[in-house]
């Protein structure tokens, strides 16, 4: 499973007359390179109209990852935004943020505007004034942009005058000074961002006629790369590149182990060793293709179409069949039950269910990105939440049953195998609950997110939970030459089983059969052959049975009257 979708390097955005601001967000490390380029296609018939674009941009920096959180419908809006207050701030946290501006740059309406490196003579600065405003505004009793977007995007915002930025400036606030302007080339970028950190860049473009001066119509797409040394992942994204490589590598162990242990016993195996090694197989299939999608994104830029989708279902068939192994052994299957009758149906239906409601739920959060407002998120959560609440409490209450059952049969070797059972499992619960606290706590209300590269430990943890639980049920299950002990075994004195329901039927239709033949006959008379086949049993019970165990039975099958007539008689006696 995967906190949001990844951030992508390479972004095709689509700019126009009605739609000037374009711009993405992204985390990234230092020495990226930026590169801008713009397909531009004018609208007017008119071939006398020589249409002019003219083109700038806007580096902002934030230390704050939740700075930039806004949904697709206000997109264009937050970027005119930023892009006319660069100083500004969604919240009253106090931080200083630092950016650059390009003046605007002129080019003819072509498919080859290739825009130019950094010219520090060109450049708008303004150093943290605006964060300064920002809390003057807080203080004053004024609403800040995350709590009343609508309000401050719509009002008239009071500017300070520009300061045209010096190469001193500029390596005061953190950006590298630049020489001035290079001539056009194939692949050159138009800045190195200087330090790790959560950036935001805005692309405005406006239009003109070389003649008249009058706006025209146009569309053009603009294409923006961010590439580091490391790929074209984002610092947030990198660490898991490697995790989920690293991961693979244990499922692989994992199944190696668990097929060469499965071979040397190949005889012997249970019925739920063959559901281990399915989820084996499901976690190592759902960590390739999670390394598969990391690693075509950092050498593409953009994700493969399905891909992480594809992972994200083969994730939700993992861990419904691990639950529904979890479920299953702790009804006692194969151990204390040979076959789980009507429960059986139940099992199914809930792991049917929890598929269903996990790819949704799966799906919506892989789809969005993590900066996005979870509004959907949650929503698709909630019944998730509630049917794994009701699974965990399901499991728990068959444990309890199951180790009752087994202490009531003194299965000393059975009921050790269950205790550390659940031992893992409250373990697992117990993890689960400190760590959704702690990220809820440190991730989801802060006001300024500072701990923006330890976002993708909210990833690796629950894999490597899974990965523990997995290993200990592994060891717990082992196949090895004793793996009859923890079969089922069918006792004399258990009719709760769901077997005996059939050989409780059989018992009561031979009882009726033999009713009928009674009455029938009616006459006590016997064949010699039923006279010697009753003999025969009667010398085989003398035989087998100790006669200490049936004058312990034989009390049970006294009726009333002659229990009431033994204890006449001792009461004679005395």
């Amino acid at each position: 499973m995967v906190a949001g979708f990844p951030e992508q390097g390479l972004w095709h955005l689509t700019a126009s007359q009605d739609h000037e601001y374009v711009g993405v967000k992204k985390s990234v490390f230092k020495n990226t390179r930026v590169f801008i380029k713009v397909k531009c296609d004018p609208l007017d018939p008119n071939p006398d109209n020589d249409l002019i674009i003219k083109i700038s941009w806007l580096v902002r920096k934030t230390p704050c990852w939740n700075d930039y959180i806004f949904s697709q419908a206000t997109e264009e809006r937050y970027m005119q935004y930023f892009y006319d207050n660069p100083g500004r701030t969604q919240n009253t946290s106090k931080f200083d943020t630092g950016y650059l501006k390009n003046l605007p740059v002129s080019y003819p309406c072509d498919h080859n505007i290739i825009l130019k490196p950094l010219d520090m003579d060109k450049v708008i600065m303004e150093n943290n004034e605006g964060a300064k405003a920002t809390r003057a505004v807080a203080e004053a009793g004024g609403q800040p942009l995350k709590e009343n977007e609508d309000k401050l995007l719509s009002e008239e915002e009071e500017k300070a005058p520009p300061v045209v930025a010096s190469t001193e400036a500029a390596v005061q606030i953190g950006f590298p000074p630049n020489n001035g302007p290079e001539g056009p080339r194939t692949r050159h970028p138009v800045m190195n961002i200087p330090n790790d950190g959560v950036y935001l860049l805005v692309v405005h473009t406006t239009s003109t006629s070389m003649g008249t001066g009058i706006n025209l119509s146009y569309t053009a797409e603009v294409t923006i790369e961010m590439e580091s040394d490391y790929g074209y992942l984002s610092a947030v994204d990198w660490p898991l590149l490697g995790f989920y490589a690293a991961m693979c590598g244990v499922y692989l162990i994992y199944g190696v182990a668990w097929l060469v242990m499965s071979a040397l016993r190949w005889r012997e195996l249970l019925r739920v060793q063959y559901w281990i090694g399915a989820v084996i197989f499901l976690g190592m299939l759902e960590k390739a293709v999670f390394t598969a999608e990391y690693s075509s994104l950092n050498k593409r830029g953009y994700s493969v179409s399905g891909l992480i989708v594809f992972a994200e279902l083969v994730s939700c068939a993992k861990r419904t069949l691990a639950r529904m192994l979890v479920i299953i052994v702790s009804l006692g299957f194969g151990i204390v039950k040979p076959r789980l009758g009507v429960v059986l149906h139940r099992v199914v239906g809930v792991g049917l269910l929890y598929f269903i409601l996990a790819s949704i739920e799966g799906c919506t959060r892989a789809l969005q990105s993590r900066v996005d407002p979870q509004r959907q998120v949650l929503l698709a959560s909630l019944p998730l939440s509630l049917l794994e609440s009701a699974i965990c409490f399901w499991i728990f209450s068959a444990l309890v049953q199951t180790t009752r059952t087994l202490r009531l049969r003194r299965n000393l070797v059975k009921l050790s195998l269950y205790r550390h059972f659940t031992n893992t499992l409250a373990f697992a619960v117990l993890a689960s609950v400190v760590f959704m606290l702690w990220s809820i706590t440190y991730h989801e209300f802060e006001d300024c997110l500072r701990d923006w590269k330890e976002l993708w430990v909210d990833d690796a943890y629950w894999h490597v939970l899974f990965a523990i639980i997995l290993l200990v049920i592994m060891i717990l299950w082992r196949p090895s030459n004793n793996n009859q002990r923890f079969a089922f075994t069918p006792l004399l004195d258990d009719g709760s089983d769901a077997d005996d329901e059939e050989e409780s039927e059989k018992l009561m239709a031979d009882i009726s059969d033999t009713m009928k033949y009674r009455n029938t006959k009616g006459s006590t008379s016997s064949s010699p052959r039923e006279s010697r086949s009753v003999e025969e049993d009667l010398k085989w019970v003398e035989e087998n049975i100790p006669s200490s165990l049936a004058d312990n039975a034989l009390p049970i099958l006294d009726s009333d009257e002659e229990i009431l007539t033994t204890k006449f008689e001792f009461s004679k006696m005395q």
